[in-house]
């Protein structure tokens, strides 16, 4: 009686544990692709002119009072790498600073000229979805006025700096 006993209370611990222990499984084919959308905001150089004449390079020597250059750029959100367009796909802003290094050496006035949607606080929109193009002329004017000698062999940087952010 015994063994019969341990026999039905081995077949009753398997059941048990094999219920116990039972998992389900489903197997799911399938593919997906991500990617991160691109910024792309892209600074073109144009045209100078030294008192109305085109220049070839933007580096003037001899420059006097009365004196004025005017530069043209562009900002873009597209840009072409290998014959291929590449069209910015997140909202962006930018602002663009012009500095004179080091400062207050000539007596130089500059005037950036170009008006683009801005979301108040000097910062430009530029779109996606559609090729976009911001033109802009950066003039600087010696005054004629300053005539002094202190300004004879000095030496002036223009900068531009174009810092750009994405808009959530």
């Amino acid at each position: 009686m015994l063994p019969l006993y341990l026999v039905y209370l081995i077949i009753v611990t398997l059941v048990v544990t094999g219920v116990s222990f039972s998992k389900y499984g489903t197997i799911v084919d399938g593919t997906d692709t991500a990617r991160v959308a691109k910024p792309v905001l892209e600074y073109v150089p144009g045209i100078a002119t030294y008192n109305g004449l085109q220049q070839e390079s933007l580096s003037f020597e001899n420059v006097k009072p009365g004196d004025a250059v005017a530069y043209q750029f562009q900002i873009r959100n597209f840009k072409n790498e290998d014959l291929i367009e590449i069209r910015n796909e997140v909202l962006l802003r930018y602002k663009i600073e012009v500095s004179v290094e080091p400062e207050n050496v000539l007596p130089l006035t500059k005037n950036l000229v170009g008006s683009y949607p801005s979301d108040g606080d000097g910062w430009t929109i530029l779109g996606m979805g559609e090729n976009i193009t911001h033109s802009y002329t950066l003039n600087i004017v010696w005054n004629e006025l300053e005539t002094g000698s202190e300004y004879a062999n000095k030496t002036q940087t223009i900068r531009i700096t174009i810092n750009a952010e994405q808009i959530d």
